[in-house]
């Protein structure tokens, strides 16, 4: 009851004028009471719903001067009151103003106070101030509008002006604000009809131009859902040039309603902050950061690493099928059966239960189905590995091809199955959800118009009828042509078709009998038309947006198939590369370590040729026959007898030969000449690879070496990646560096740490050549030939958000001064499919239709430009020391001259730099960065925030009340409120034009910004 008191006391304050500075108006303007004129539009205007920390603002050193009478508040024009919201009409709320104001009174001086007079117009274009042409520009407005200006008796520049007389009286007018454009987003004129509107002001004021600055926000940006951004950047930047005076205030960041104009609450808070930062500035009672950095581009570093930037591609968090394969049809070849050691429950659990499939059965129809292994696609398959007979495991469970048979008493209005594509799985519903997913719900991310490439086999028994195959939507209804099939073979024969989706919605592919009798279904394939593919299908079956993300990248090398997936988790989740190549119907899946099956569409031709596309140098990690660490060394190949090394060499260190060759032999070699007949007879040009992943003790070491010797007898350029363990420090990594230094000094050692932000801004200097590594005393000596691949890194604690962005990229700029020791560095994971994730931090989230870069992401795509030399830059100095909140990498590319710079400033404060080139050459600069106020924003929401999942995929009409539901437009209404799937981020980079520089010239490094400056010499 207190509170409720207290709140209604200092309501009645607001609403009662402040006489005593009226009272003061027949005496001296108080020349502490600093006063601003505010125009505008909506923003302006203000519409923001107070936040809890809002609401009790009741402080008497904010005023306002009410340019309207507000007779529901007790209001009236041209008196002061303390700036409770509204301060512009009444029915406005929060805006940019408020929180303008409440910051300048928290920074300036207690004696100071602060009065801001809003004379702002919805939806007004700039037009509307001008003293002279406004009355033409308003009466061929909306009445809306004219509503609205009558509140200013027709004419708010007038109303402006007038109350601005009455304020200066009282106080001194320090400055303008504005926030206006929306309606002048394409005028070119903009900013000279800003200065006419600025220079009237300051005329009929009696201001000086010089002492009177005008700020201008700017409007919404692209990545906030802006449809006006582009002004920003065309229209905005000229202002200053024709008004000197005028000074331009940074909306990046600034978060959205949801809508394509407004600000949030918290976007009009950081912008009316930034507004009384820059004012505060101007006015001398806030210093500009001021730092200075001295290039000496004359005095070359270290070579930089040419293979220092790549990527890493890890079967996890389901991003290979489902994910990067555009092929859309789940457990396509019915495998997901019987799966050798994958728990109970967790593919398909009977004969008659298909993972991935729901059986059809239309009207009256009647039959059966389940998977048989007596009828395979592929006679005399191909078996590769000499595998044990005698040992506890069934090898021949691997080699078993599983078919649907069909047998249809009663064909109905048609009797078979549906393929529900990758299905969906919410986030932190258990195990079930986790591995597996919900199968039974149509999940084919079907695109209106678009066409679909079907291929399947079928074989009949006598079977006289034929087949019905179509998509269909979750509610039954056709959404594509209908293709049919006829005269059913008694042998495997191909079918082909196409299919053109309807209407964007998740589907799923139904193939259905007409007839009885007894058929046979294996290998549905479903891809996407060529145009849906990156670079249309060329270089393989890759989805176009996700292979477009890592060609943005640039990257120097890719490193796959893991990971822990390349060592498997037991026996049967070994990878064998033979398995993967031939064509698609021969390949093996098998459940992987990350607990879901891999059907090997792709496999590791397919890796070599997204490798080849991509520029990457391919680097292959290996299993050495010891699983992985982390699932209990299930499994270690034995070498207990002659026998088992015989076996363990035909298969394990074999498998690496011929993987060299297959990947660099003639192709009058036996595996060179397989290469050639799948399309690539040139070779794939291995230089490395890599065998095991975080392994440790005697038995990987054993065996490694074996693989080791063997590689370097045969291969001896071929240059082998070892490993240092599962973490940067401990027994563990000891140990295993002494292995490494004692035996294989000549090896790329790879090194794998998940770190927190502190660690990554503290261990900057970890590979500095005086820094000691495991317990023998040695450092990372430039002399040893021994380098480090920094094989997986990432903050894997905060979930993408942009604060560690910022710490991993202050650490990327250590790796980068040190890459005569770090060679390669690549981060971890690369992809995740929303609703699998095994692992909190992944480069590129996505769904079954788009894709959310993270902020992690855009600093290596920063990152990924370089000199091939480093050069001697200074500290970042502010006065005589260094700014230890900026980091840098300093590089230049010696045969052009280009320099890049890349840059960290982990403050959140704006800093003025001070480039001294070290040169009389003239550069065209330029700067491309990230920044975010809001350290914790992440680019992929929240984890459940995808395109099928049941929040964002149900009909938006469930939610009307019945009796509403038949009112005309209301489907229309619904839907525009619906909640929907964006895949715009928050966070993306920007670019900023310095134009010709020469000697010295200033910059603005963000608050919170990752970027790169780069100078590219001209003549």
């Amino acid at each position: 009851m207190k509170r409720k008191i207290t709140f209604l006391v200092m309501a009645l304050l607001a609403i009662l004028p402040i006489f005593k500075v009226s009272a003061a108006a027949e005496s001296k303007p108080d020349p502490k009471f600093y006063i601003y004129l505010c125009i505008g539009q909506s923003n302006m205007e203000a519409g923001a719903t107070p936040a809890e920390q809002d609401k009790d603002f009741n402080d008497p050193r904010f005023q306002f001067m009410a340019a309207v009478d507000m007779p529901n508040l007790g209001r009236e024009m041209g008196k002061w009151y303390t700036a409770v919201p509204p301060i512009c009409r009444e029915g406005n709320n929060l805006g940019p103003v408020d929180f303008f104001g409440r910051k300048m009174i928290e920074v300036l001086p207690p004696d100071y106070r602060v009065g801001v007079i809003n004379v702002s117009v919805a939806g007004a274009k700039i037009e509307l101030w001008d003293k002279d042409d406004y009355k033409e520009y308003i009466d061929n407005e909306r009445d809306w509008m004219k509503n609205i200006v009558s509140q200013y008796g027709g004419n708010p520049y007038e109303r402006l002006v007038k109350m601005a007389k009455l304020a200066q009286k009282d106080g001194v007018i320090k400055g303008i604000l504005m926030h206006q454009g929306e309606s002048n987003s394409q005028d070119p004129l903009w900013p000279e009809r800003v200065k006419r509107i600025y220079d009237n002001l300051c005329k009929d004021l009696k201001l000086n131009p010089k002492q009177t600055p005008l700020l201008a926000g700017e409007l919404k940006y692209a990545e906030q859902g802006g449809v006006c951004a582009a002004f920003n950047t065309t229209i905005m930047p000229n202002l200053p040039k024709v008004l000197p005076n005028a000074h331009i205030i940074s909306a990046l960041g600034c978060e959205s309603t949801g809508d394509q104009f407004h600000f949030s609450t918290e976007g009009m808070r950081l912008l009316g902050q930034r507004f009384a930062d820059k004012m505060l500035q101007l006015q001398g009672f806030k210093p500009e950061e001021k730092r200075t950095l001295t290039l000496k581009p004359d005095k070359l570093g270290i070579e930089i690493s040419p293979t220092l930037r790549g990527i890493f591609f890890e079967d996890i968090n389901n991003s290979l099928d489902g994910g990067i394969c555009a092929q859309l049809i789940q457990n396509n070849s019915f495998q997901a059966y019987n799966v050798p050691d994958a728990p109970a429950n967790e593919f398909s659990t009977c004969d008659s239960v298909f993972f991935g499939w729901t059986v059809v059965s239309k009207g009256d129809a009647k039959g059966s189905a389940r998977a048989v292994a007596d009828k395979p696609l592929v006679k005399n398959l191909k078996r590769h590995y000499d595998f044990d007979p005698n040992d506890k495991y069934d090898d021949e469970q691997r080699y078993k091809q599983y078919s649907v048979r069909f047998e249809v008493e009663n064909p109905g209005d048609g009797f078979g199955i549906a393929a529900n594509g990758f299905g969906i799985a919410e986030y932190g519903r258990g195990k079930e959800f986790y591995y597996s997913n919900n199968t039974q719900t149509p999940s084919i991310p079907a695109v209106k118009y678009v066409s679909y490439d079907l291929g399947m086999y079928l074989q009949g028994e006598a079977y006289k009828g034929g087949f019905k195959v179509y998509l269909e939507d979750k509610d039954g209804n056709v959404n594509s042509n209908v293709l049919t099939f006829t005269g059913i073979p008694d042998d495997w024969k191909k079918y082909e078709g196409t299919l053109k989706a309807l209407n964007s919605a998740d589907s799923r592919l139904c193939i259905v009998a007409d007839a009885p009798g007894v058929f046979y279904l294996d290998f549905v394939t479903l891809l996407p038309e060529a145009s849906q593919l990156w670079n249309d299908g060329k270089n393989g079956p890759f989805r176009k947006d996700l292979m477009q993300a890592l060609a943005d990248l640039k990257p120097t090398f890719m490193r796959f198939p893991g990971g822990c997936a390349s060592e498997g988790p037991n026996y049967f989740g070994q990878v064998f590369w033979k398995n993967s190549i031939g064509s698609p119907e021969e390949r093996i899946g098998f459940r992987n370590h990350w607990g879901y099956w891999t059907s090997q569409y792709v496999g590791f031709y397919e890796y070599l040729l997204m490798a080849e596309a991509l520029g990457a140098t391919p680097l292959p990690v290996l299993n050495n026959g010891v699983t992985c660490q982390f699932a209990g060394h299930q499994y270690v190949a034995p070498l207990d007898t002659e026998e088992d090394r015989a076996r363990f060499n035909s298969i394990f260190v074999q498998d690496a030969l011929d993987f060299i060759e297959f990947c660099n032999g003639p192709v009058d070699s036996k595996w060179g000449a397989l290469r050639a007949e799948m399309g690539h007879p040139e070779p794939f040009n291995l230089k490395y690879l890599g065998i095991g992943n975080e392994n440790r003790g005697d038995a990987f070491w054993e065996r490694f070496d074996i693989m080791y010797n063997a590689v370097k007898e045969k291969y001896p350029e071929i240059v082998v990646v070892s490993t240092s363990g599962a973490a940067d420090a401990g027994k563990e990594f000891d140990a295993n560096m002494k292995e490494i230094d004692s035996k294989y000094a000549n090896t790329i050692v790879d090194e794998h740490y998940y770190k927190n932000n502190d660690w990554f801004y503290s261990h900057r200097d970890r590979y500095n050549s005086d820094k000691v590594r495991g317990a023998e005393g040695l450092t990372y000596d430039r002399n040893r030939p021994t380098r480090v691949f920094v094989g997986e890194f990432a903050n894997n604690m905060t979930n993408n958000d942009y604060a560690s962005a910022m710490a991993e990229a202050a650490y990327w700029t250590g790796l980068e001064r040190n890459s005569d020791m770090v060679v390669m560095a690549a981060y971890a994971p690369l992809f995740c499919k929303k609703g699998y994730n095994k692992w909190n931090s992944n480069l590129i989230w996505f769904d079954n239709r788009g894709m959310w870069r993270s902020c992690n992401y855009y600093y290596q795509k920063l990152f990924s430009e370089a000199g091939d030399r480093a050069f001697f830059m200074s500290d970042a100095m502010k006065g005589s020391a260094p700014d230890t909140t900026i980091y840098t990498s300093p590089t230049i590319d010696t045969a052009t001259g280009e320099i890049f710079i890349k840059f960290v400033n982990s403050e959140a404060v704006d800093k003025r730099i001070t480039v001294n080139t070290g040169s009389g050459t003239r550069y065209e600069a330029e700067m491309e960065f990230i920044s975010s106020h809001d350290t914790s924003l992440k680019n992929q929401k929240e984890q459940n925030y995808y395109s099928s999942h049941p929040d964002y995929n149900k009909d938006p009409m469930d939610n009307v009340p019945p009796g509403m539901k038949e009112r005309p437009g209301m489907r229309e209404m619904a839907w525009r409120f619906a909640k929907r799937v964006s895949y715009n981020e928050a966070v993306v980079p920007h670019t900023v034009d310095l134009g010709t520089v020469k000697g010295k010239f200033e910059l603005t490094m963000p608050e919170n910004s990752v970027g790169i400056l780069r100078l590219k010499s001209v003549k």
